[in-house]
């Protein structure tokens, strides 16, 4: 089910239309055809059932995230830097998607409620649309863990998504501002703005995303999901370039991480 809001804003950009030619993998990496995003020529698919890499932690505490985890073990390493408030992760990764996942992930162990909420920005926001920056809630490191996120994708599009059992298919729920009243748009493309922040709240077992939009206060999008967790969980902050050899750069900055509900901000 995807829930698409539309609004009349900006022309589109000759730049982003761009961004949704994906760039080759670097020379002699080995990429399997369902790790290659989508293309004119190429329609991308699950990965085989028992395809698994084993993730890869680094022991490397930033910010106020207790480790950081190559999620999927990507074929090219990934990193992440805390300075002046603000998040810069760096992460290749075919997606966080289908029944396993590929991403670089700040991550500490909580139990109980939990208030997470941050702003991303693209350095370069001509570079690959789908790649996302995710809020992340998960049972474990494995890369086919029970999860959920809310994320915002580099086209703008913010969804909350979830993988119910482990190796089990993921599910969204989508929400984006578009720049034409159009629904065939889809989720490729320049049609959408990018929300100036975005949260998930746990709250036992009711997972609700927050956006805003445009700098209003944040608020509520959607209803809330029920999905329970095997407590204790991994909490944190992940990105994925949604390419799977290619590493690009996210900014995330004021970033709340609260052990309790009510606290999105």
């Amino acid at each position: 089910m995807r829930i698409i809001l539309l609004a009349a804003l900006l022309a589109a950009s000759p730049v982003l239309a761009q961004s949704l030619v994906p760039p080759p993998p670097p020379p002699g990496v080995d990429v399997p055809d369902w790790a290659l995003p989508q293309s004119a020529t190429h329609k991308q698919v699950a990965p085989p059932l028992d395809f698994h890499r084993a993730s890869v932690t680094q022991n490397a505490p930033v910010g106020q995230f207790d480790n950081q985890t190559d999620v999927g073990g990507a074929l090219a390493p990934g990193n992440a830097s805390f300075a002046g408030g603000t998040y810069t992760i760096t992460s290749a990764g075919y997606n966080i998607w289908y029944q396993r996942d590929e991403f670089h992930y700040l991550w500490k162990k909580m139990s109980g409620d939990v208030s997470l909420a941050a702003s991303v920005n693209w350095p370069d926001i001509g570079e690959f649309h789908d790649r996302k920056v995710a809020l992340v809630i998960r049972d474990s490191l494995d890369d086919d863990s029970r999860t959920i996120v809310a994320a915002q994708h580099g086209n703008g599009m913010v969804h909350i998504a979830w993988r119910g059992e482990k190796t089990g298919m993921m599910t969204d729920i989508s929400h984006r501002m578009s720049r034409q009243p159009d629904k065939s748009i889809g989720e490729s493309g320049a049609q959408a703005i990018h929300a100036s922040r975005i949260g998930i709240e746990k709250h036992g077992d009711q997972f609700q995303l927050w956006v805003s939009w445009q700098g209003e206060p944040i608020h509520p999008e959607g209803a809330p999901i029920t999905f329970k967790t095997s407590e204790p969980v991994y909490v944190g902050i992940g990105f994925t370039s949604h390419l799977a050899a290619n590493v690009l750069t996210a900014k995330v900055s004021d970033v709340v991480l609260e052990n309790r509900a009510g606290r999105i901000r």
